[in-house]
C-alpha cells in the first residue's frame, strides 16, 4: 500500500510540470485569438445644459430627460472593437439631433437692419423689448477611430472573480454639427425704443436667423478597465478626452462612465451605468458654437465574437 501511494505520489510530481506547462501554452493561445465585440446602448439624460451661439445671438436651455425625449428627432449609438492578442482597433458612432424651443420677454442681437433700409435705427446692437420665439434646431454626430492595447485579462462576459481587464487608446473623434436658429415675433415689439411694423419685425427676425455647420477632428485619448465581482457580475470605469482646444477658440469633449455588468451567457452581457458627457466648441472668431453637457442613466448590450 504504501509503495502504490509513493508512487502515484511521484507520478503526480512528474504529471504537474507537463500540466502547468500546458496550461500556460493553451491560455496563450486563448490570448493570442481575434475576438470582435458589438455594442449598442441607449443614453437616457435625467438633465441636459444647452448653449447655442449664433452670430453672437445666444440662447440657454436646461432640459430634463422628458422635455429630451419630446424634442429628440434622432438617436443612433453603437461600437464595434476588434482585438488580437493584446491589440485592437475600435470604433464609435453617436448621433442626436433634437429640436429645441425658447420664448422670451427681451432679446439682444448684434446683427442689426442696415442703416440703408432702415434709417430710423441706428448700426448698434438691437435690443427689443416683447415676446420673441426662438427655434433651434441641432445635429450632432461623432464617430471615433481609434487603437487600443489591453493589460491583464480578456474582457468577456463571464470572467474570474477579481480578474482585472484595462483598456487604453488613443485616435481621433470626426465631429460634424450644424445649428439652425429661427427668430420669430409673437406680439408687438419696441426696437431701440421704436415700435416697428410688421414688415420691420419681420426683416429683423431674418437678420436674427442663423445657419452654422462644421466639420472638424479632434485627437482623442480613454481608457476603460474591468473589475470581476463575480463570475457573472463586474464593475466598469471609462472614460475620454478630445479636442485639447486644437481647432477652435474653444474645443473639447469628454465622457465619464461608471457602472455594473450581468452576464446573459458566454457571448453577452448588459450593463447600466450613470454617464457624464460634455462638448464645448467655438469658432476662433467666437461668433459661432456651441456647449452642452449632459448627465444620466446608459443601458448597454455587449456580444463576444471569437
Amino acid at each position: 500500500m504504501r509503495l502504490n501511494r509513493l508512487l502515484g505520489l511521484a507520478t503526480a510530481c512528474l504529471l504537474t510540470p507537463f500540466s502547468l506547462s500546458a496550461y500556460a501554452e493553451e491560455a496563450e493561445e486563448r490570448d493570442n485569438d481575434t475576438r470582435v465585440y458589438v455594442e449598442a446602448y441607449g443614453f437616457f439624460p435625467l438633465e441636459t445644459h444647452s448653449k447655442t451661439t449664433l452670430d453672437n445671438n445666444t440662447t440657454s436651455e436646461t432640459l430634463d430627460l422628458s422635455d429630451v425625449l419630446d424634442m429628440l428627432t434622432g438617436v443612433f449609438s453603437g461600437k464595434v472593437a476588434v482585438e488580437k492578442g493584446r491589440f485592437g482597433l475600435q470604433a464609435g458612432l453617436d448621433h442626436l439631433s433634437f429640436s429645441t424651443s425658447e420664448t422670451v420677454s427681451s432679446w439682444n442681437s448684434s446683427n442689426p437692419i442696415p442703416n440703408d433700409r432702415h434709417p430710423r435705427l441706428p448700426q448698434r446692437r438691437i435690443t427689443s423689448e416683447g415676446t420673441i420665439k426662438s427655434v433651434t434646431d441641432t445635429e450632432q454626430t461623432l464617430f471615433d477611430l481609434a487603437l487600443r492595447y489591453r493589460a491583464g485579462e480578456i474582457q468577456k462576459p463571464r470572467m474570474t472573480p477579481g480578474s482585472v481587464s484595462f483598456i487604453g487608446f488613443a485616435g481621433m473623434r470626426l465631429i460634424d454639427a450644424s445649428l439652425d436658429m429661427d427668430v420669430s415675433f409673437q406680439d408687438n415689439v419696441t426696437v431701440e425704443g421704436i415700435l416697428p411694423s410688421r414688415q420691420l419685425q419681420r426683416d429683423i427676425a431674418d437678420e436674427a436667423s442663423e445657419t452654422w455647420h462644421n466639420t472638424w477632428v479632434q485627437p482623442l485619448l480613454g481608457m476603460n478597465t474591468t473589475l470581476a465581482l463575480g463570475e457573472d457580475w463586474q464593475a466598469f470605469l471609462g472614460m475620454d478626452v478630445g479636442g485639447f482646444g486644437l481647432n477652435g477658440k474653444q474645443d473639447l469633449s469628454g465622457t465619464v462612465e461608471a457602472g455594473l455588468a450581468y452576464a446573459l451567457g458566454n457571448s453577452a452581457q448588459i450593463s447600466l451605468a450613470y454617464r457624464y458627457f460634455g462638448i464645448e466648441y467655438s469658432a476662433h472668431d467666437g461668433r459661432n458654437g456651441y456647449e452642452s453637457s449632459q448627465n444620466g442613466v446608459n443601458l448597454g448590450f455587449r456580444w463576444l465574437f471569437d
